[in-house]
């Protein structure tokens, strides 16, 4: 009887110090270090194992701290660092994400705190001439063009003039800002075509746009008028 009650007692000092540990179990988010088009490497690292080494990681992600997604689990010895890269993220959008681990032999997940990255957005840029999207003709009289554009997610842009008549001394080209407008006087009757790409320099996304003008030729006019009759 005596011994029942010593290992009874023996058992639920077992049982305490288990809690003990697996209460002792510790886990950070960390900063996400990359984002790549629609993929992202998360990481985060076990701070204290509680004296167990055997572990499971993984991540919980998703749009919302509900999150709604998980990496799959891997095994992990001790504390250190942990990563997994997810992909078929949606772009320009904010996704939450937080670190898990758990025992291998034991249900007792820790989570780390709440993170936030948001993925690249695509480099978007509008080219118009006149204030229209073309392809535009404009009378020889009429030839000052205004070239006019706007980008969004960019860092700079730059001109190319890709057509033109043969002799023409047009050459709109360069840098230029991620928005604005220029005025063109074109030269030679024919066709222009004018290009914008703008890029993003953290991403090295970028998107072009086009304009094309049609330079009409001079017109010419004359009428016959009366005669005089000289005697």
């Amino acid at each position: 009887m005596n011994n029942k009650k010593a290992n009874n007692k023996n058992m639920r000092i077992r049982n305490l110090a288990l809690l003990t540990l697996i209460a002792g179990i510790l886990v950070a988010t960390m900063p996400i270090q990359s984002v790549f088009a629609v993929s992202a490497t998360l990481y985060g690292e076990v701070t204290d194992d509680g004296g167990d080494p055997n572990l499971y990681v993984w991540f919980q992600y998703g749009k919302t701290t509900a999150y709604g997604y998980e990496t799959p689990k891997q095994t992990k010895y001790g504390t250190g660092e942990f990563s997994a890269t997810v992909s078929g993220l949606e772009m320009c959008a904010t996704y939450h994400y937080r670190a898990a681990v758990r025992h291998v032999n034991y249900d007792d997940t820790k989570y780390g705190e709440d993170k936030t990255f948001t993925t690249p957005c695509q480099v978007s840029v509008d080219l118009k001439v006149n204030g229209l999207d073309g392809p535009m003709s404009v009378s020889f009289k009429d030839r000052t063009i205004t070239l006019s554009w706007t980008s969004q997610y960019a860092d700079i842009c730059t001109a190319e003039t890709i057509n033109k008549p043969y002799n023409s001394n047009i050459n709109w080209s360069g840098t230029k800002s991620i928005s604005g407008s220029e005025s063109l006087t074109l030269d030679i009757a024919g066709s222009y075509t004018f290009k914008l790409t703008c890029k993003n320099n953290t991403t090295n996304y970028s998107s072009y746009d086009t304009v094309q003008v049609n330079l009409q030729p001079p017109t010419l006019g004359v009428i016959t008028k009366g005669v005089v009759i000289t005697y």
